[in-house]
C-alpha cells in the first residue's frame, strides 16, 4: 500500500481540474473580458475547492525574492494574474467532469456532497472571522475551502491514480510543498501555541460535521460553548450564526440535487432522538429515494456530457420506472411535417395500445395546450371531471387512463414532444410521484437543449 508521503507527492506537480460549473461562468465572463471585475471572479473562483487551489497554487508556487508576498486573497491573486489572462486561461481549464465521469460516478456524486460542504465551511469561516474582526478574512476563507482537499483528492485517485487512492493526503505538506501561506498552512494543520483564530476555525470544523446527523450530539454543545468564548458571546448567538449560514447556503442548491445539507435536521424540536423509530423505517423507502436520487444523478450528468437523444430518453424513463415506480411511460415525438404526436419510446405493462398511439393536434385538446410553452398536468380524483372532456378522442378510446401526469419537453422555445406516465390502470399517481416527474421532465429538457447546443458548435 502506499504511504502518505507517497500519496502526497503524488500531486506536487499534478494540476487540479475545476468544476464543469466554475468554467461555465468563466467562459461566459470571457465574452464581456473588458467589463469583467476581480470581484466577479472571485466569487466563482470561491465557491469551487479544486479551483481555489489551483489558483493559489498557481500564484504562490514561484521563485520568490525578499520582497515577494505570499498570496492568500483569490481576488489579489486575480489581479496579480490579470483579468483577461485569468479569463483566457481558465475558460478553457481542463474540468472536473471531464477527467473523472463516465467511470467515476460515484466518486462524483461523493465529490458534490464534499464541493457543497466546503462552501459551507467557507461562509461560516468567513461570518465568524468578520465577527471577530478578523486582520486576515482571507486566509480563514481560503483554509476552510482547502481544508476539504483530504477527502476531495482521495476520491479523485480512484479513478485518476489508484495506486494511491486508499492512502490520506498530508494537506498541510502538499500546501507546504506549494508554497502557501503559512497562516493558511496552519489552520489546516496543527498548532503548537494555538492562536484564537486557530481555536475557533477548529472547533467549528467538527460542528458542521456533526450536524449532518442532526443536532443532538453533545459534542456539538461543547464546541459551539467553545466558539461563544473566543468571539465574546452567548452560544445562542453563535447558533444563530450557523443556522443562517446554513440555511443561505442551503438555497444555492440547484432544484434538482441531492437534497444533503444538514438543514433538514432544523427543523426538528429539541428532546430525545427516537432511536427505535428510525430503527423501524422500512429499508425499501430509504433504497427507493437512493435509486431515484442515483437516477436523477445520471441524467444529469448525460445533460453535462452531452449524451445523444436515445440515452437521455433511456434515463429518462429509468428514473420514472425505477426511482418513482411508475408502471406506463411513454414518450410522444412531436411530429411537425405532419401536425401530431408519435409514440417513440415506451416501457412498462399492457403498453399495446400506447405503442401504436398517434394523436393529431388540428384540433385543441389538452395535450395541444400542453405543447404550447413548458407546462405539466397531473390528472387525478380531483380534476377528473374538469380534464378528461379536453382529452383527445384517441388517447381515451386506446389507452383508456384517467390517472396520469405528462409535462411536454421543449429544447429552447420548440416543442420536441411529450413526456406522458401513469401507475397502471386506474391506479392514482401520489403527488411525490408528480413533483418528481416534474423534477425529471426538466432534466430531460435541459439534456436535450445540452445535446442540441452541441450538434450545433460541432
Amino acid at each position: 500500500m502506499a504511504t502518505v508521503a507517497a500519496a502526497t507527492s503524488a500531486w506536487f506537480a499534478k494540476p487540479l481540474p475545476i468544476m464543469q460549473a466554475s468554467r461555465n461562468q468563466i467562459a461566459g465572463m470571457a465574452k464581456r473580458a473588458d467589463r469583467v471585475k476581480p470581484a466577479e471572479l472571485s466569487d466563482v473562483v470561491l465557491q469551487d475547492p479544486l479551483f481555489t487551489a489551483q489558483l493559489l497554487r498557481l500564484v504562490n508556487d514561484r521563485v520568490k525574492g525578499g520582497l515577494t508576498a505570499d498570496i492568500a486573497s483569490v481576488e489579489s491573486a486575480i489581479l496579480l494574474v490579470g483579468v483577461e489572462p485569468f479569463l483566457e486561461r481558465f475558460s478553457r481549464h481542463a474540468t472536473l467532469e471531464s477527467v473523472l465521469l463516465p467511470d467515476g460516478q460515484q466518486e462524483y456524486a461523493l465529490l458534490q456532497k464534499w464541493v457543497f460542504h466546503a462552501q459551507l465551511l467557507r461562509r461560516v469561516a468567513r461570518d465568524l472571522a468578520d465577527q471577530r474582526y478578523d486582520a486576515k478574512v482571507h486566509e480563514v476563507q481560503a483554509a476552510a475551502l482547502l481544508l476539504t482537499l483530504r477527502a476531495i483528492l482521495p476520491l479523485m485517485a480512484k479513478v485518476l491514480d489508484p495506486q494511491h487512492s486508499q492512502q490520506a493526503v498530508d494537506i498541510p505538506a502538499l500546501l507546504q510543498h506549494w508554497q502557501f501561506p503559512p497562516v493558511v498552512i496552519e489552520l489546516v494543520g496543527e498548532m503548537t501555541a494555538p492562536t484564537p483564530r486557530y481555536v475557533l476555525f477548529k472547533a467549528m470544523i467538527p460542528v458542521l460535521e456533526k450536524l449532518e446527523s442532526g443536532w443532538w450530539d453533545p459534542d456539538i454543545q461543547s464546541q459551539l460553548a467553545t466558539m461563544a468564548t473566543v468571539l465574546g458571546q452567548e452560544i445562542g448567538e453563535v447558533w444563530n450564526t450557523l443556522c443562517k449560514c446554513i440555511v443561505r447556503q442551503t438555497r444555492r442548491l440547484p432544484a434538482n440535487a441531492p437534497f444533503y445539507s444538514s438543514a433538514r435536521w432544523l427543523v426538528m424540536q429539541p428532546g430525545e432522538w427516537p432511536q427505535a423509530a428510525q430503527a423501524a423505517a422500512p429499508a425499501s423507502a430509504e433504497q427507493g429515494k437512493d435509486i431515484l436520487v442515483e437516477r436523477m444523478q445520471a441524467l444529469h450528468l448525460a445533460g453535462l456530457q452531452g449524451a445523444p437523444t436515445n440515452q437521455v430518453m433511456s434515463l429518462a424513463i429509468r428514473a420514472l420506472a425505477e426511482g418513482l415506480g411508475l408502471r406506463r411511460i411513454a414518450f410522444a415525438l412531436f411530429v411537425a411535417a405532419e401536425n401530431n404526436l408519435r409514440m417513440r419510446y415506451v416501457q412498462g405493462e399492457h403498453t399495446e395500445g400506447l405503442r401504436q398511439l398517434v394523436i393529431p393536434l388540428q384540433e385543441q385538446h389538452l395535450f395541444t395546450r400542453l405543447l404550447q410553452k413548458p407546462a405539466s398536468i397531473w390528472l387525478n380524483s380531483g380534476n377528473l371531471a374538469q380534464y378528461v372532456p379536453l382529452l383527445p378522442i384517441q388517447f381515451s378510446e386506446q389507452l383508456g387512463a384517467d390517472q396520469f401526469v405528462a409535462m411536454s419537453i421543449f429544447v429552447s422555445d420548440k416543442p420536441v414532444g411529450l413526456l406522458y406516465a401513469d401507475a397502471g390502470g386506474n391506479q392514482p399517481v401520489s403527488d411525490f410521484q408528480y413533483q418528481h416527474f416534474k423534477q425529471i421532465s426538466t432534466l430531460t429538457s435541459r439534456a436535450l437543449a445540452h445535446n442540441a447546443r452541441r450538434r450545433h458548435t460541432a
